[in-house]
């Protein structure tokens, strides 16, 4: 019995070496807070761990027993490295203020930024640029909604690195007082460092008020490109 509970634990130290790797190859793009509650987790873990060993080393040897430790432990390594994966979510709209607002039109194609930030885990988006990075490789989701702005027309598009993946063209007159809002969304294969960014077409105008013009994206799953 104490050969097969010495191998027990064995196997779950090394479950655990394996999940530290993990955590340690991720831990490339995680803030040193994230490590921390990394490590935390880890101790905690173990503590669990070295119970479970000597709980099944207290019974009377059933292999059964054992098998549904080893079986509980395998679920817990599962969750921990689930844990240590990267978080990325953003959401903004067009304007800080909910005042009236043309943005455009231009003589030329410009970046949209869009200042009014609500959710921005990770950090990822910079309200300043508009411009969206890629902290680690993975598959990404993207939206953006452009309501027509005082040209009468939306022309706008999602560029990855600054190739067109998404657009939208809407059309409106303003004269009516009724103005027209096109939206699309993509997923995005993406490589850390990879930017991504709403260009609105020169000749072009979108309009904001009440967060009705807005550029989000949420990561999906991490994809390890090494």
């Amino acid at each position: 019995m104490e050969s097969v509970c010495v191998l027990l634990l064995l196997l779950c130290c090394c479950s655990l070496s394996g999940a530290q790797v993990v955590s340690s190859s991720e831990g490339n793009v995680a803030s040193e807070s994230s490590q921390h509650v990394d490590d935390k987790v880890g101790n905690i873990w173990m503590k669990e761990l070295l119970e479970s060993v000597g709980e099944a080393a207290g019974t009377t040897g059933s292999l059964s027993d054992i098998y549904t430790v080893l079986r509980e432990l395998s679920a817990k390594v599962e969750n921990l490295e689930k844990a240590g994966k990267p978080k990325v979510a953003f959401s903004t709209s067009l304007r800080v203020s909910e005042e009236h607002y043309h943005f455009g039109p231009f003589d030329e194609d410009t970046t949209v930024v869009y200042k009014k930030v609500t959710t921005n885990i990770g950090e990822a988006y910079n309200p300043d640029t508009g411009v969206f990075t890629a902290p680690v490789g993975g598959a990404y989701y993207f939206t953006f909604t452009c309501n027509v702005g005082n040209s009468g027309v939306a022309n706008a598009a999602l560029l990855k690195n600054g190739v067109n993946m998404a657009a939208v063209y809407e059309y409106a007159n303003p004269k009516s007082g009724i103005y027209h809002s096109g939206a699309n969304g993509v997923t995005l294969d993406l490589v850390e460092g990879d930017k991504v960014n709403v260009v609105l077409w020169s000749g072009s105008s979108i309009f904001d008020n009440s967060r009705i013009s807005m550029f989000s994206g949420y990561l999906l799953f991490p994809i390890d490109t090494k």
